[in-house]
């Protein structure tokens, strides 16, 4: 959920196997995030943190037509065109409190190394990052 930077115990778990319980309850400890029952959400610290750091790190790769980026607030499955990365970014800049047209660009860059990554994407990419 990009505005309450929230999500279920399941999703750590899937991303980081065993780990997770570790990392949540350090962030717990922290002060870093708050639980309620199995979902863990950002503390008003954690997002003061996170706005500290270089901005929303975004990473892509992909996944049949689609790509998937991993972002501060979870994974989203979108479309790669124009208007599919481009609502991505205005959500991200919301989050984190940055210029839109920065959160585009960087997304653009990580969906260009996606597709190099992937042959045969590039079709449905849309021309502005090749």
């Amino acid at each position: 959920e990009a505005r309450g930077g929230s999500a279920r115990l399941a999703l750590f778990e899937r991303t980081w196997g065993p780990y997770a319980y570790a990392a949540l309850g350090l962030a717990l400890e922290w002060g870093l995030a708050e639980r309620r029952g199995d979902v863990y959400r950002l503390s008003g610290r954690g997002r003061r943190l996170l706005r500290e750091l270089e901005g929303c790190p975004v990473e892509a790769r992909a996944a049949g037509r689609r790509l998937l980026l991993e972002t501060p607030f979870g994974e989203y499955a979108v479309e790669p065109t124009a208007g599919g990365l481009l609502s991505v970014a205005y959500k991200l800049a919301e989050a984190c409190r940055e210029r839109p047209q920065e959160v585009h660009r960087r997304i653009v860059e990580e969906a260009a190394k996606a597709i190099e990554r992937a042959p045969g994407l590039e079709r449905w990419l849309y021309p502005a990052t090749r």
